[in-house]
C-alpha cells in the first residue's frame, strides 16, 4: 500500500480519473485480509494525509467516471468504510458517487454491475441518494448481465438484492428468472462463500427463490455438500440458517451432505461468535437430518462455544 500512497503525494496533482480510479482499486486489493490486520491499517489510513489526499482526489475527478472507473472505486471505498473503518463518505461525495452510478448503469458489464450492487448495499450514504429510476437502470442492468456472471458475481449480487429493498423492489420476474439461472449455471464452480451467500439471498428473495428449478435446488444442495469442509464459521450458520427456510434445497441434501455438514458446525464450532453459534443451534433444531448427524463430542463443542 506504501506505493500507491506514495504515488499519491509525489504525483497525485497531475492525476486524471483513470489514475484516481486505479489508485483505490490498486490501494484495496493490496490491503491485508485478517481481521486484526484490517483494525491496524484502518486506524493507519485514517491518519494518513495521504489517504485523505486520495479521497480528495475522488472528489475532484468523480463526475467524469466511466461505469468500470464507479463500481471499482465504490467497491474500494467499501472496503475502506465497512471494513477498515478508515473513511465516512460525507453527503455531498454520497450524492455525486450515486448519481454517477446511475448514469453509468446502462453500460456496466457484469463485474460492475455486482460490484456496485455490492458496495452500495454497503454504503447507506451513497444507496440513499439513488433515486428510484437509477434503482430501475441498476436492476435492469444485473437482470441483463445475470447469463454472463461468474460464480462470485452471481452470489455477491443477490446477496446485495436482499439487503438493498429499492433495488429488489425494481427487477423484474424477467429479471429474477434470469438470475436464478444464473444461479443453476454457476453453483458447481461455487466456493463455499458463494454457495453460503446465494442460499442465504434466496431465503430473503422470494421471487427469486420461486424461480429456482428443482434441478438447480439439487445443483446447490450438492454445492453445500461440495464445499462444506471448507467453510468458515460464518457460512456454516448462514447455510444451515438458510437451509431451515428453504425446503426445495433442504430435500435434495443426501445423507453424507448432512454429515459434512455436521462436521462443518462442528469443526468451526470454536470460532463461531454468539450470532453465528445462536443461528446453528437454532438450525440444527429445525434440521433434523443434521441434528441426527451432529456427534457427542459436536454437541459438547456447540455447547461450550454458547458459554
Amino acid at each position: 500500500m506504501e506505493d500507491i500512497l506514495g504515488l499519491v503525494e509525489s504525483r497525485g496533482k497531475g492525476f486524471d480519473f483513470i489514475h484516481v480510479a486505479n489508485a483505490m482499486n490498486k490501494l484495496v486489493m493490496k490491503g491485508p485480509r485478517s481481521k486484526d490486520g484490517r483494525e491496524l491499517e484502518g486506524k493507519r489510513l485514517r491518519l494518513d494525509p495521504r489517504f485523505a489526499q486520495l479521497i480528495d482526489l475522488v472528489r475532484l475527478h468523480c463526475h467524469k467516471f466511466k461505469e468500470r472507473a464507479i463500481a471499482n472505486v465504490l467497491h474500494a471505498l467499501a472496503v475502506f468504510q465497512a471494513d477498515l473503518d478508515a473513511v465516512t463518505i460525507d453527503e455531498r461525495l454520497a450524492a455525486q458517487l450515486g448519481a454517477i452510478a446511475e448514469r453509468e448503469a446502462r453500460k456496466m458489464n457484469e463485474q460492475n454491475v455486482a460490484n456496485t450492487l455490492n458496495a452500495l448495499s454497503k454504503l447507506e450514504a451513497v444507496a440513499t441518494t439513488v433515486s428510484s429510476s437509477g434503482w430501475a437502470e441498476l436492476a435492469q442492468a444485473a437482470g441483463r448481465m445475470a447469463r454472463e456472471m461468474n460464480p462470485q458475481g452471481v452470489a455477491n449480487t443477490l446477496n446485495a438484492l436482499s439487503k438493498l429493498e429499492a433495488a429488489t423492489a425494481a427487477v423484474t420476474p424477467m429479471g429474477w428468472a434470469g438470475l436464478a439461472q444464473a444461479v443453476e449455471r454457476t453453483a458447481r464452480r461455487m466456493t463455499s462463500q458463494d454457495v453460503a451467500n446465494t442460499l442465504n439471498a434466496l431465503n430473503k428473495l422470494e421471487a427469486a427463490e420461486a424461480a429456482v428449478s428443482p434441478p438447480g435446488w439439487a445443483g446447490l444442495a450438492e454445492a453445500a455438500e461440495r464445499t462444506a469442509r471448507e467453510m468458515n464459521p460464518h457460512n456454516v450458520a448462514n447455510t444451515l440458517n438458510a437451509l431451515t427456510k428453504l425446503e426445495a434445497a433442504a430435500a435434495a441434501v443426501s445423507p453424507p451432505g448432512w454429515a459434512g455438514l455436521a462436521q462443518a458446525a462442528e469443526r468451526t464450532a470454536r470460532g463461531m461468535n454468539p450470532q453465528d453459534v445462536a443461528n446453528t443451534l437454532n438450525a440444527l433444531t429445525k434440521l433434523e437430518a443434521a441434528k441426527a448427524a451432529v456427534s457427542p463430542p459436536g454437541w459438547a463443542g456447540l455447547a461450550q462455544a454458547e458459554e
